[in-house]
């Protein structure tokens, strides 16, 4: 088991307009039966249809960036921070998950050591047929493909396109996305749980990586 020594030194409110609830993340239909049953007991329970909505704190040992991925985060900025814009060591976090009618928030605000604050939002769904999209700001949408390998959570997507709201899907060529994002979410027991992001561009390699410890420390009803 993995000692964790650093937690936040601040929590943050829920965003505005966010909305307590069961999260209703459908992700035993997607999965299957069977890889949901070999998913660790405490990772169902964090994704089950019938889990509260939580605050989870911890933090990243690394926030890293390449200049291509920096160059991009500060520009979305200006649509919404899909991405953290910084990069950093040990960075204090927490993470909000919040259901509502369109799927789930999930809401990670890093708290810097000079004391600004980035906060990251997305919203996964899941599709009638059974397709697991998340949703980023100015209507950037991620297809996910979820797996489980070894007891480890994976979620990896499958392209991105531009939903305007019409009914429609502007696909994106793949150069011209940040790369291909491959989530892990690790149980570590007691608790606590490993998330770690990588992005892929297929020219320029390593866009981002994050990795970082968490732990539930507020369950609403």
């Amino acid at each position: 088991m993995e000692q964790v020594t650093t937690a936040p030194r601040v929590m943050p409110r829920p965003l505005a307009g966010d909305h307590a609830g069961g999260t209703r993340h459908g992700l035993k239909k997607v999965l299957g039966v069977a890889a949901w049953q070999r998913l660790p007991e405490a990772v169902r329970e964090r994704f089950s249809e019938d889990s509260p909505d939580a605050t989870y704190a911890g933090a990243y040992e690394i926030v890293r960036a390449s200049l291509f991925g920096r160059l991009i985060a500060w520009i979305a900025v200006l649509f919404g921070t899909p991405v953290a814009p910084r990069v950093g060591t040990n960075v204090a976090a927490c993470v909000m998950v919040r259901a509502h009618g369109a799927g789930v928030d999930w809401i990670r605000a890093y708290l810097w050591e000079d004391g600004r604050t980035h906060v990251v939002k997305s919203t996964k769904l899941v599709t009638p047929g059974g397709r697991l999209i998340e949703k980023l700001p100015a209507g950037l949408c991620m297809p996910l493909e979820s797996y489980e390998e070894r007891g480890v959570l994976h979620f990896v997507s499958r392209g991105y396109y531009i939903d305007p709201g019409l009914g429609m899907k502007l696909w994106l060529p793949e150069f011209l996305t940040p790369g291909v994002t491959h989530v892990e979410h690790i149980d570590l027991g007691h608790g606590w749980f490993r998330f770690t992001m990588a992005v892929t561009h297929p020219w320029f390699g390593e866009v981002y990586f994050q990795t970082g410890r968490f732990c539930a420390t507020e369950v609403l009803e």
